[in-house]
C-alpha cells in the first residue's frame, strides 16, 4: 500500500473522487464529537468546479448543512418527523443541529424546567424555521446527548427522565385516528308485559294489564359529526301508548383543543355539582377527557334491592322512564344505566306478579374528580333552559378546573336575567389521611311579581359541600363520606329556581303544595355513607345510609343497605338487609338470604349451572323462599332458569325464563303462575347498522363500532367471541375504545373454504365512529399439491387461475404447493410462472368425489404440469 505524504496536493481530476467518497462516508453514524479532531489536512482541499465542498467529511460526524426531514428520537422512542436545520457552528465550522424550544416541546421535551434557556426562544415561530435561534442541547440540559443517524434519517436525542414528558410518548397521534363510514345506527330494547290477576270474590273476575316498553338510542355519523337521538315508548292499559323524546342533539371533536362542541338538547353541570345538573337547548364545548391519556368516565350508581317475583323494575327520572327491565326472584344490582341524567336522583319502582310495588329513591350526584397535574378541564354552554314544567330563561355557565401537583381547584359561574351564581371549590391529596374536597357556591335570584298575590322578591343564599374519602389498606376499608349543608333556607339552585318562579305564577307556592311530599321542599342537609371491607377469605361486606332534613320540619327521610358476602366451598352466600324510613315515620326493611351453588364446580366443563336459593323476611317477620335452577352452555346461546316460590302467605308459584343470544338479537322470555296471578313477558334487544354495504344486525349496540366485511365468506369469527360473520360476510364488532389501539382478529377455525391474507388489523376509532375493516378473502376448497413437470419448477414459483389475478399459492421446495381458493368442482386451469422470461407451465386438480362437501380436499398428490 502506498502511504500519502501528509501535505500532498490533490489534483482536480481527484476532487470527484473525493465527492464520491464523501457520499460513502454520509451513510455512516457518528456523534457530534467533545473536540473537531480532521482526519485531513483542509489546505489540500478545495471545491470543485461546481461548488461542492470537501468539507463535509472533514470532521467524524460530518454532514452536510442545510434543511433536512429527520425523524427525531428521544431516549429510544419516535416521536414524528420534523425539518431541522443544520448549520456550521461558528467555532471550527462543525455542523450541528437547530433546534428550537418549540420543536422540543413538541417531541415531548420539558424545556421549562431549565432556566437557563434563551429567552429569544420564547418567540419561536416554529420548528422548521431556518431563521430560528439554535441552542447546544448539551449545554442547555445536563447530561443530554445529540446523536444524528445518517443511515436512518434519525436525530436522536438522549435525555434525563425528568426532562421528558412521558405522556408524550402513550399517547396516539391523532393522524392514526380513524373517524369511520357514514352510517345510521340503532340501539333498541323492548319488552311485552302481561299480568292477569285473579280476583277473590264470586265471580271470578280477572284483572287484566297489558304493557310494553321500547326504548331507542339512535346515531348518525358523517365524518367527524355526530348526531344522537333518545326516544322511550310505554304503553299502559290505561293511557295506551306513550312517548318522551328525551333529548337530539349533534356532537363533532375539536382535535387541536382536545375539546369537543355539542348543540341541541344537551346537559351542563359544574364540576362541585352544588348547582345542579341543567338541561339545556344550546351548545357547549368543553374538554373530551376521552381523547386524554387518563379517561375519566361518567359516574352511576347501582341500584340495589330484591325481587320476590318475576318483577318489573322501572326507573324514573324527572318523571321520565329512563330504565325498565324483568326480573327474576332474589337481589338485584343494577349497574347499566346508560340514559341517565347525571345529578338528578333516580326514582325506582319494583312491581311484583301479585300487585304490590316498592318505591324507593337512589341519590345520584357525580362525585367531584381530582384532575392529574398541568390538566385543565373546561365547559362553556349558553342556550334556552329546557323544562316541561318551570320558566325557559338564556342563560350561560362556564366552568374551569385545573390540576396541580396534590390539588385540585375549579370556579364556575352560571347567570340569567333573574339568578345569578359562582361556586368555587378546591380537592386535596392530602397523603395517609385521604383525599378531601371543599366546595361552595354563592345564589343570588329575583322571583317575578304576581300581580294581587306576590312582590317581587330578592333573594341570597350560599350552599357548602364536604367530601372525604379513604382506602386503609392495612384493612382493605374503603370509606366515602358526603355531606352537603345548605347554609341558608334561601338557596336554590338554577333549576329549583325556575320551577318555583313558575309555579308562583301558576297560582300556588311549591313550598307546601302537598303535605304528604318532601321532594318540593327545601332540603336543608344531606349526609351519605359508604364503606366497604374487604375480608380477604372470609368475604366482603358494604354499608351505605343516606338522610336529607328540610327546613320548616322536623321531618327527614332515611335509607339505609348492608350486606354480607362470602364462599363456602363452591357456594356462594349473600346477606342483604335494606331500611327505609319516610318522613311522616313510616318505614319498611327487608333482610334477604342468598345461596347460589353451582354444579360441576371443580371441573372445567363446557356447562354453567347453579342451584338457587333464596329467604326473604320482611317488616312483619313474615318469610317468602324460592328455589331455583339456572343454567347455560359455554358453546350455546341459550340460558334459562326455573323456581319454585313459597310467598309471605305460604301460597306456591312457579316461574321460568329463556334467553337465547342469537347473532341478530338478543330474545328473553319469562312466564308465572301462581294461585293469585299469571304473567308472561317477551322481549328483545339488539342494534341495527345503515352503512354504504346494507343493513347489518347485531344483538348488541356499541358507541364505536367496527364493521367488520370478509366478502364471500360467511362464519368466520371475529375478535375472539361468538360473533361471526354474516350470510353476506359481515359483523360488528361493539364496544371499541375510543382513541385507543384495538385489534380486530379473525379466525377461520370453523370454515373449510376461507383463507385470509391477513388475520388480524389494529385500529384506532374516534369516539362514536364506525370503522369499516375489510379483509382481504380467498374462497374456495384448499388443495396440497406436488407440482411436477418436465423441466424443474423452482421454488417461489407462482401459481393463478386462469382469468385471474390474484395468486393461489407459491410453490415451495420439492415442488410441494398449498393452494387455496380453488373452485368445488376443481376444472379450473391452474397457472405456474416464473423466471424473467414468463415462462409457464399449467395443470388441473383431478375431481373429488363429494363436490359439495368442502370439508374433502386434495392433500399431497401430485400433478403434471405441462
Amino acid at each position: 500500500m502506498i502511504k500519502l505524504p501528509k501535505r500532498m496536493i490533490i489534483r482536480k481530476q481527484c476532487t470527484l473522487s473525493v465527492i464520491a467518497a464523501s457520499i460513502l462516508l454520509s451513510f455512516s453514524s457518528g456523534v457530534w464529537a467533545e473536540e473537531n479532531d480532521s482526519e485531513f489536512e483542509s489546505a489540500f482541499l478545495r471545491k470543485d468546479k461546481n461548488g461542492a465542498s470537501p468539507d463535509i467529511f472533514l470532521y467524524k460526524n460530518a454532514i452536510a448543512p442545510g434543511m433536512k426531514r429527520v425523524e427525531v428520537v428521544v431516549n429510544d422512542r419516535i416521536t414524528d418527523v420534523y425539518e431541522v436545520n443544520f448549520v456550521p457552528q461558528s467555532q471550527g465550522g462543525q455542523v450541528v443541529p437547530c433546534l428550537n424550544r418549540r420543536l422540543l416541546n413538541d417531541a415531548g421535551v420539558k424545556t421549562e424546567l431549565y432556566d437557563n434557556w434563551r429567552t429569544s426562544l420564547k418567540n419561536d415561530d416554529g420548528p422548521s424555521e431556518a431563521s430560528a435561534v439554535c441552542d447546544d442541547l448539551e449545554q442547555r440540559i445536563p447530561a443530554a446527548r445529540v446523536f444524528y443517524d445518517d443511515a436512518h434519517q434519525q436525530l436522536r436525542l438522549t435525555l434525563p427522565q425528568e426532562a421528558v414528558n412521558s405522556q408524550r410518548f402513550q399517547m396516539i397521534s391523532p393522524k392514526e385516528w380513524d373517524d369511520g363510514t357514514p352510517t345510521l345506527r340503532t340501539a333498541y330494547n323492548g319488552y311485552f308485559y302481561h299480568s292477569r290477576q285473579k280476583s277473590s270474590g264470586s265471580d271470578g273476575g280477572r284483572n287484566i294489564n297489558n304493557s310494553a316498553f321500547v326504548s331507542l338510542n339512535s346515531t348518525a355519523s358523517f365524518g367527524a359529526l355526530r348526531v344522537y337521538s333518545f326516544d322511550t315508548f310505554n304503553k299502559n292499559p290505561d293511557r295506551g301508548w306513550q312517548s318522551n323524546h328525551d333529548r337530539l342533539y349533534a356532537e363533532r371533536n375539536i382535535v387541536s383543543l382536545s375539546s369537543k362542541i355539542y348543540a341541541g338538547d344537551i346537559y351542563t353541570y359544574t364540576p362541585s355539582n352544588i348547582m345542579g345538573v341543567i338541561p339545556l337547548r344550546g351548545f357547549t364545548l368543553g374538554t373530551n377527557e376521552r381523547m386524554l391519556l387518563e379517561s375519566q368516565f361518567t359516574y352511576a350508581p347501582v341500584i340495589r334491592g330484591t325481587a320476590r317475583t318475576n318483577a318489573r323494575l322501572i326507573v324514573r327520572q324527572r318523571g321520565n322512564i329512563v330504565y325498565s327491565r324483568t326480573l327474576t326472584p332474589g337481589a338485584f344490582a343494577i349497574d347499566d344505566l346508560y340514559s341517565a341524567q347525571m345529578g338528578a336522583d333516580l326514582d325506582v319502582t319494583v312491581e311484583e306478579t301479585d300487585g304490590t310495588e316498592q318505591k324507593f329513591s337512589v341519590p345520584y350526584t357525580s362525585l367531584p374528580n381530582m384532575i392529574r397535574p398541568g390538566a385543565l378541564r373546561y365547559s362553556l354552554s349558553v342556550g334556552e333552559y329546557r323544562d316541561n314544567q318551570s320558566d325557559k330563561p338564556v342563560m350561560g355557565a362556564l366552568s374551569i378546573e385545573r390540576g396541580f401537583e396534590a390539588f385540585t381547584l375549579n370556579v364556575s359561574g352560571l347567570g340569567s336575567d333573574d339568578y345569578q351564581s359562582v361556586a368555587v371549590g378546591a380537592a386535596w391529596n392530602i397523603g395517609n389521611i385521604g383525599a378531601f374536597s371543599l366546595d361552595m357556591a354563592q345564589a343570588r335570584y329575583t322571583y317575578d311579581r304576581v300581580s294581587g298575590q306576590y312582590d317581587q322578591e330578592t333573594k341570597n343564599g350560599t350552599a357548602l359541600r364536604l367530601l372525604y374519602a379513604k382506602q386503609f389498606d392495612t384493612t382493605d376499608t374503603g370509606l366515602r363520606i358526603l355531606g352537603y349543608q345548605y347554609r341558608s333556607e334561601h338557596f336554590l339552585s338554577f333549576s329549583e329556581f325556575n320551577s318555583r318562579n313558575y309555579h308562583r305564577r301558576e297560582g300556588y307556592d311549591n313550598d307546601y303544595e302537598d303535605g304528604d311530599s318532601l321532594w318540593n321542599k327545601r332540603r336543608r342537609s344531606r349526609l351519605e355513607v359508604n364503606v366497604n371491607q374487604g375480608m380477604q377469605d372470609y368475604g366482603s361486606l358494604y354499608l351505605t345510609l343516606s338522610q336529607d332534613r328540610y327546613y320548616g320540619t322536623s321531618e327527614k327521610t332515611t335509607s339505609a343497605s348492608a350486606g354480607y358476602g362470602f364462599m363456602a366451598g363452591p357456594a356462594n352466600i349473600s346477606l342483604a338487609y335494606t331500611y327505609s324510613k319516610n318522613g311522616k315515620g313510616d318505614n319498611d326493611n327487608s333482610l334477604n338470604l342468598g345461596i347460589s351453588i353451582p354444579l360441576r364446580w371443580g371441573e372445567r366443563g363446557k356447562n354453567y349451572n347453579s342451584v338457587n336459593y333464596n329467604l326473604t323476611r320482611n317488616k312483619d317477620n313474615r318469610y317468602s323462599q324460592s328455589v331455583g335452577f339456572s343454567g347455560s352452555s359455554q358453546n350455546s346461546p341459550l340460558s334459562y332458569s326455573l323456581n319454585v316460590q313459597r310467598d309471605y302467605q305460604e301460597k306456591f308459584s312457579e316461574s321460568a325464563s329463556l334467553s337465547y343470544d342469537s347473532s341478530l338479537a338478543m330474545l328473553n322470555t319469562s312466564i308465572s303462575h301462581s294461585d293469585y296471578s299469571d304473567q308472561f313477558s317477551a322481549g328483545m334487544s339488539g342494534g341495527l347498522v345503515l352503512y354504504k354495504g346494507g343493513p347489518i344486525l347485531t344483538p348488541r349496540m356499541g358507541d364505536t363500532i367496527a364493521i367488520v366485511e370478509t366478502p364471500g365468506a360467511s362464519g368466520v369469527g371475529v375478535s375472539g367471541s361468538n360473533n361471526q360473520t354474516d350470510y353476506f360476510g359481515r359483523a360488528v364488532v361493539n364496544y371499541l375504545s375510543p382513541y385507543r389501539y384495538n385489534t380486530i382478529s379473525l379466525d377461520t377455525t370453523n370454515t373449510q373454504s376461507v383463507e385470509l391474507k391477513e388475520s388480524a388489523r389494529k385500529v384506532v376509532p374516534t369516539e362514536g365512529a364506525a370503522v369499516l375493516m375489510r379483509f382481504a378473502t380467498r374462497v374456495g376448497r384448499r388443495a396440497m399439491v406436488i407440482v411436477q413437470g418436465p423441466n424443474a419448477v423452482p421454488v417461489g414459483a407462482i401459481v393463478t387461475v386462469e382469468g385471474q389475478d390474484e395468486e393461489a399459492g407459491i410453490v415451495g421446495n420439492n415442488g410441494l404447493t398449498y393452494l387455496t381458493g380453488l373452485d368445488a368442482r376443481n376444472d379450473e386451469l391452474l397457472t405456474v410462472s416464473w423466471g424473467r422470461n414468463n415462462q409457464q407451465c399449467q395443470f388441473t386438480l383431478p375431481k373429488l368425489p363429494d363436490a359439495d362437501d368442502k370439508s374433502q380436499w386434495h392433500q399431497k398428490i401430485p400433478v403434471n404440469c405441462r
